[in-house]
């Protein structure tokens, strides 16, 4: 009888669920991952080995793909040893994962000495890959001998072992073991991973980020700019035994950058028949119906296709997203250190594998302690040398797919960063009176004497000249709204802007700015010939402004200490801008304090208990977030410690059932609203036409709130929402625009 009708709690269904998912890996696999043929995924969704595993046993295939399981997990599609059915319970170890992975991605190669297309560059690395695919001693089913080497090189990494002791142990396993195939040395091994490469230049900066030793600095042993010296003042001489006299003297750099070379990263994608397909979908395998479900949907691409049609026949050529931030490599929130990793995202392929970590490409590691800040420019000089060489000769390439060498070029998009990114990359200040990057000079900003902050409000403006809001004074400023929607700068517009503007890298320069000028300097995006064409260069980072969003309302409605927006400080600032009367502070009785009365959308006791008994008992499916209930605490009556996925979920889908229970409808109303705007601009897939009524719906909804909340409420992040529709039809699906996969 066959396996798959067999009881699924059976032993003998979960070997032949086992068999499945071993032949799926070595056929049909991409990356590490196989489409799921269980009744809830039925083939349309890419999941690991276990996964895929732990669907069919609990879920049991699709009645539609029974016979093609079945199929595949009879003996004749077995192409791999019986070593890997016995990894399959225990795991992959990181040699077995090497191994595996350059299985999958290079596993039609071995007829690559009879193409006809292929050139040297390519036939070298295949010679390399068949090399490492060489047993580590014979009759090894293990390991093989690339796999081994790498394996024992991360652990060097890892525990830092020396050069010598890292030389040592090999030595020490030739001694153990004279049939294992392993290099003589560290060095030896080293020169065989980088001949995947895995390589990275090193590159000297100057510690105060004046400058680069790079290009025609490269020999200077002293900074241009502050003078500072190139190498660190150490006593760092080696002096012989016997005569003790100095033999040699190593200078050791101040700082170091690690530059990882994009040309040879983006051939690699080509050698793999497989990924040299996908490197065409966005032109062949889109659906082309209107809708946008990729960025070749939307109106950047679409506009750098028109104005240079050149690149745009050739759809091999690549585009590229650029994504930086900041993170803490030491674990610990006490030590104050900040590492600026700068990594590219490649949209060629489908959305579904666009974000996924196999395919983003590291470009540059930027060491700390300090963040960069606006000196970033100065690291990204060899990034920004090498986009312009690929855009303008670009670089001779094998395509595995079509047997054919072609010239491929490259082109960047856009940015991705969080909002203090943002400035960081396109040196427009986002703090201040004119923090809005798409508002620009006609920013709507008022400073807040009492909160000591500017407030974002206004939203009036963006409404239709005969909107009826525009009238009310009373329940707003006390003034009809004149004002329309400020148009965005274009790159021209910008370009023309900075004109003559010096930049003044160096922290120890002294830098001064006009207070109503909002640049920090001219972006070194701009050396890209097509840059100022771009109808969108820098994205908003949805994520980080659905957690700021959800951060605001939260700690206003639960009036958790110091995260509310509605304060004694607050209502202050009403009375200074003589609005709302009603919520103005009263002094008290004994005439030195000062009472508040209660807000619209202020709860009693039990109802912030019924606000937090939603998040506390929501019972979610395994996998579409964290536990949220382990931020809920009852006793105080306030949410906290919850990450940005959970404030996506909880903004999009759970606050709706919060608020309708416990606030007002006139409160509660523009929040389910505010959520449903958040699910509409987030789905993978958007009709043009909902565009136009989303941004009707983000601008009445913020205009809702200036009525019911404070202004201390609606700092720069409350008001961003205003532009991401916009966004949305310019760059595309903001799934594929913003950090969640970065980060």
């Amino acid at each position: 009888m066959k396996w798959i009708l067999r009881p699924k709690q059976s032993e003998e269904y979960c070997n032949g669920v086992k068999k499945f998912v071993l032949n799926a890996l070595s056929n049909f696999a991409v990356g590490n991952e196989i489409q799921c043929p269980c009744k809830d995924c039925s083939n349309r969704f890419w999941y690991s080995m276990d996964d895929v595993y732990d669907h069919l046993v609990c879920k049991g295939p699709c009645s539609s793909l029974v016979d093609w399981v079945y199929e595949i997990s009879t003996p004749k599609y077995r192409k791999k040893t019986d070593q890997m059915e016995t990894d399959c319970d225990g795991g992959f170890g990181l040699g077995n994962d090497f191994d595996e992975m350059m299985h999958n991605t290079y596993k039609y190669t071995s007829d690559s000495v009879g193409r006809k297309g292929i050139n040297e560059y390519a036939s070298k690395f295949y010679r390399h890959v068949e090399d490492g695919k060489q047993p580590l001693y014979p009759g090894s089913k293990k390991f093989t001998r690339l796999g081994f080497i790498v394996k024992l090189y991360q652990l060097k990494c890892i525990h830092g072992f020396s050069e010598s002791s890292f030389s040592a142990i090999l030595e020490l396993i030739k001694e153990a073991f004279p049939d294992v195939n392993l290099p003589p040395s560290f060095n030896a091994a080293k020169n065989i991973i980088k001949e995947l490469g895995l390589d990275y230049q090193k590159i000297h900066a100057c510690p105060n980020d004046c400058m680069l030793y790079w290009g025609e600095n490269i020999n200077e042993t002293k900074c241009k700019v502050c003078g500072v010296s190139r190498w660190k003042n150490v006593d760092n001489e080696i002096r012989d035994i016997d005569s003790g006299l100095p033999e040699k003297k190593y200078n050791v750099p101040e700082k170091v950058m690690r530059y990882f070379p994009l040309k040879p990263r983006l051939q690699r994608v080509f050698m793999c028949k497989e990924y040299a397909e996908l490197m065409t979908w966005h032109e062949v395998g889109r659906i082309k119906d209107g809708k946008l479900r990729h960025p070749a949907d939307a109106e950047a691409w679409k506009s750098l296709d028109v104005r240079y049609p050149n690149f745009a026949a050739e759809n091999r050529n690549v585009r590229l997203g650029l994504a930086a931030d900041g993170f803490n490599p030491y674990r610990t929130m006490g030590l104050n250190h900040s590492t600026w990793p700068v990594v590219l995202v490649n949209y060629n392929l489908p959305p579904w594998l666009i974000m996924k970590p196999e395919n983003i490409i590291l470009s540059t590691i930027i060491p700390g302690p300090v963040q960069p800040g606006n000196e970033i420019d100065i690291y990204m000089q060899p990034l920004i040398a090498e986009l312009k060489e690929l855009w303008d000769v670009g670089i001779e390439t094998y395509d595995s797919f079509s047997d054919r060498t072609f010239t491929l070029h490259a082109s960047l998009l856009w940015t991705i960063s969080d909002f203090p990114g943002y400035a960081v990359l396109s040196g427009y200040s986002t703090k201040g009176k004119l923090a809005c990057p798409n508002c620009h000079y006609y920013t709507s900003s008022t400073y807040l004497k009492h909160s000591r902050k500017v407030c974002y409000m206004n939203h009036r403006k963006f409404l239709p000249p005969d909107h009826k809001l525009r009238f009310d004074k009373r329940r707003f400023n006390g003034l009809v709204e004149t004002d329309l929607c400020p148009p965005p700068l274009s790159g021209v517009e910008i370009s023309e802007l900075l004109r003559g503007y010096k930049n003044n890298f160096g922290r120890q320069m002294k830098k001064k700015k006009p207070s109503d000028c909002p640049w920090k300097k001219r972006s070194i995006f701009f050396e890209l010939p097509y840059w100022t064409g771009h109808l969108i260069r820098h994205n908003l980072d949805v994520m980080h402004i659905e957690k700021n969003v959800c951060d605001k309302i939260l700690g206003t409605l639960l009036n958790i200490s110091g995260k509310s927006k509605d304060h004694l400080n607050a209502r202050f600032d009403l009375q200074d801008m003589g609005i709302r009367k009603v919520l103005h502070p009263v002094l008290s009785a004994d005439k030195k304090h000062y009472e508040i009365s209660a807000a619209t959308f202020d709860m009693t006791k039990k109802e912030k208990e019924n606000f937090c008994s939603v998040l506390l008992n929501a019972r979610l499916p395994y996998g579409c977030a964290s536990n949220i209930s382990r931020c809920v605490l009852m006793s105080e009556r306030k949410v906290y410690g919850y990450k940005s996925h959970d404030a996506h979920f909880i903004l999009q889908y759970l606050l709706q059932f919060s608020v309708i229970k416990t606030l007002d409808p006139e409160v509660a109303i523009p929040l389910i609203r505010l959520g449903s705007f958040f699910r509409g601009i987030c789905g993978k897939v958007i009709d043009l036409e909902d565009i136009p009524k989303l941004q009707e719906e983000i601008i009445e909804i913020l205009c809702q709130c200036e009525i019911i909340f404070p202004p201390a409420f609606f700092d720069i992040m409350m008001h961003l929402p205003i532009h991401l529709c916009k966004e949305v039809e310019l760059g595309g699906p903001v799934h594929l625009r913003w950090m969640f996969g970065i980060e």
